[in-house]
């Protein structure tokens, strides 16, 4: 099977995270983010992640992805019933504008393999400052107070759940907060909470999918 995916892309995150949890053997293709015709071949629309099999059969939508490689992966890897994450989704609703003019301008300097390409990289600048109303540049000129926001967001997350606790096994909880607060790594000057940064290692450990610490800008 093929997994169709952008490496900074939260929602492929989602679907990687369990396919590599579940131990299910696959192959990653990354698209380069102005790639409109390959997702349009398999599902008539430009969107990732896309899981497609080897019978033909293509699916989308990140949590039923998720939910079938859940069903067809290593069974002794379970994954816990989703408890509390709306105790923690507010906190980062709260500030995500912040996180989006954050994200977005650094998401191409790092190098991904979604964004090799300078066509790439000035597809994605020109939609993602549009939905912005700003340049990039402004954005990180603006950085400053962003991270302040979103450092003090993070200090107000409630206790985090670890899979050390729960004998190394992540929850649906995890599937869905991991991908944003993974991707948070990628900002220089970010503070993260000791318990942000042991929750990220732990669930980053037992998913294969790592963070972006040693390369944050």
């Amino acid at each position: 099977m093929k997994l169709y995916q952008y490496h900074h892309c939260p929602y492929c995150v989602r679907a990687d995270m369990v396919a590599n949890y579940k131990n299910i053997r696959h192959e990653k293709v990354y698209l380069l983010n102005d790639d409109e015709q390959t997702c349009l071949q398999l599902v008539n629309q430009k969107i990732v992640p896309i899981l497609a099999l080897e019978d033909g059969t293509v699916y989308t939508e990140s949590l039923k992805i998720a939910a079938y490689l859940d069903k067809v992966g290593d069974h002794t890897k379970t994954i816990r019933k989703a408890h509390d994450n709306d105790a923690f989704n507010p906190v980062l609703d709260g500030v995500q504008d912040s996180i989006k003019r954050l994200l977005y301008p650094r998401n191409i300097l790092l190098g991904l393999p979604e964004f090799v390409t300078q066509s790439a990289r000035d597809y994605f600048q020109l939609h993602k400052e549009k939905a912005l109303n700003s340049t990039f540049n402004k954005a990180l000129e603006e950085s400053p107070k962003h991270i302040k926001n979103v450092s003090m967001a993070l200090a107000r997350l409630p206790t985090l759940p670890l899979p050390s606790q729960h004998n190394n096994t992540i929850s649906w909880d995890d599937v869905l907060l991991f991908p944003r607060l993974r991707n948070l790594t990628m900002v220089s000057g970010l503070v993260f909470p000791d318990q942000v940064i042991r929750y990220l290692e732990e669930v980053s450990a037992l998913t294969d999918v790592h963070t972006y610490f040693n390369f944050e800008i």
